[in-house]
């Protein structure tokens, strides 16, 4: 029998509800990323982008992002998951109305800075607390639900931004229009988590038991959730018995291999995961469409297919693959399989003309998006949830989620110019070599973390031996 038969009906209303409000985190992370995409046409004219200054409203949000996921981190551990996220909400909310007023690129600029900074606290908070509140059973799914609510914030953004453009087009400045919609679902946001509780495994590490077991009781019955309770304690009282104290967490870490080396892999896949190219797709899709050869109009619609491919790949990926397949399995094919699809967009670029070539990179590049979804996209926040220990979660996903958001800034910032320069083949080109690479790092390094509690996951990665690169044989990737 299925977890979720074990729990009562109320039980099972209020983890949907907990796990529902928290997306809502990775929803702005989706829209506030994903509106800029359709806006860029008017916004280009308005205030005269060129190619450089293009990546850099682009690139700010993201630097933001990757400031807002290290400071994230240790805010979270510190203020706790929900009253961080309440926070954020009003930082996305007033990021939101500054950017649609912007008089010039400098307000605009320092608007898309703060968003970014929200986006990157979401990012790393939203995974945390769902991974921390979902039963072991459920985790992939349920914190592959965040991935979800990603995606279909950027689809919201390319839909919404579509309506706009079709009813409002002939307005010089309709990218206020579509920059102030931003501020809607950061209310929800601050209304859902005003009502959600805060996470157990969070009360626990800062001794408030008898709170944690309330909310434990609330999404587990009784008896697994009194034993969840003790062994969260036991793993905590293990810790400080090893001097693994949240004292001096950094010093703590830097000093302890096993850690250490859990980082490093764990950064190097954040970063992996950004040269997929997929966001060239989700922030430029417009603009590439544009080029290939549609118009403006046509561009704004045809942007959409993009979004539903990402929420029909990470739906796929989330209810069908995560809890059949390990985590590797799923990463190897999805890195092979996305290489392959950079080689044919190149090739379609290269030997199309027309609108030919435009229908053709339209939906090759749908195609792609809905492999690097299913596959890829999800997956990389479970794995990054599930990887690091708990007193040093919140701080090693930070640190790890700063570096894919400065790979993610890196690769936005110079795609304007590598187009003008190369040509949009090239630079995919360049994606399928790096993706070929990523399938190396990927069997060699990183650990399989599916089908096992994060207590459990934790004490095999600390024993002596299992380091990452010394567990490839374990941990597997074929089936």
């Amino acid at each position: 029998m299925s977890f979720i038969m074990n729990l009562n009906s109320q039980q099972r209303k209020r983890l949907h509800q907990i796990t529902l409000v928290t997306t809502f985190g990775g929803l702005l992370f989706g829209y506030d990323t994903g509106v800029i995409n359709g806006a860029f046409t008017s916004l280009k004219k308005y205030m005269a982008l060129t190619p450089d200054t293009e990546g850099l409203v682009m690139g700010v949000l993201l630097m933001g992002a990757a400031i807002g996921s290290v400071f994230g981190g240790k805010l979270a551990d510190y203020a706790g998951r929900r009253t961080y996220l309440l926070w954020l909400s009003f930082i996305f909310f007033f990021g939101a109305i500054i950017s649609a007023m912007a008089p010039n690129i400098t307000v605009l600029l320092l608007a898309r800075f703060l968003l970014g900074y929200a986006v990157g606290g979401a990012s790393v908070t939203a995974p945390t607390f769902i991974s921390e509140v979902a039963p072991t059973e459920m985790r992939g799914r349920l914190t592959g639900l965040n991935e979800v609510a990603i995606v279909f914030g950027q689809l919201l953004a390319f839909a919404i931004n579509a309506v706009i453009g079709i009813i409002w087009g002939h307005l010089p400045e309709i990218w206020r229009y579509m920059l102030l919609v931003q501020g809607i679902p950061a209310v929800c946001l601050f209304i859902g988590m005003w009502r959600a509780p805060e996470s157990p495994r969070w009360l626990i590490s800062k001794n408030r038991h008898q709170e944690a077991l309330a909310i434990l009781k609330q999404i587990r019955p009784l008896e697994r959730a009194q034993k969840e309770l003790d062994d969260i304690v036991t793993l905590l009282k293990t810790e400080e018995d090893k001097k693994l104290s949240a004292r001096n967490t950094f010093a703590t870490m830097i000093s302890t291999p096993w850690i250490i080396k859990l980082l490093v892999v764990g950064i190097i896949w954040a970063a992996l995961q950004q040269t997929t190219g997929v966001n060239v797709i989700m922030y430029y899709g417009t603009e590439i469409l544009s080029n290939a050869g549609f118009s403006e109009r046509t561009s704004l619609i045809c942007n959409v297919l993009n979004g539903v491919f990402s929420v029909g790949g990470i739906l796929f990926g989330v209810l069908y693959l995560v809890d059949r397949f390990q985590r590797k399995t799923i990463i190897v094919w999805g890195f092979a399989l996305m290489a392959i699809l950079h080689l044919v967009i190149a090739g379609a670029d290269y030997m199309l003309v027309g609108e030919f070539k435009a229908t053709a990179i339209w939906l090759l590049g749908a195609i792609f998006v809905g492999v690097m979804q299913s596959t890829m996209g999800f997956i990389t926040w479970v794995v990054l949830a599930e990887l690091f220990p708990l007193k040093f979660r919140g701080i090693s996903m930070g640190i790890a989620v700063f570096f894919m958001w400065v790979m993610n800034a890196t690769v936005s910032y110079l795609f304007p110019l590598l187009q003008a320069s190369l040509g949009l083949g090239p630079v995919f080109l360049i994606f399928a070599a790096i993706n070929f690479i990523a399938i190396g790092f990927v069997i060699a390094w990183l650990p399989e973390t599916a089908n096992k509690s994060l207590e459990q996951l934790e004490q095999e990665l600390s024993s002596e031996g299992n380091y990452p690169g010394n567990m490839v044989k374990e941990s597997g990737y074929d089936r």
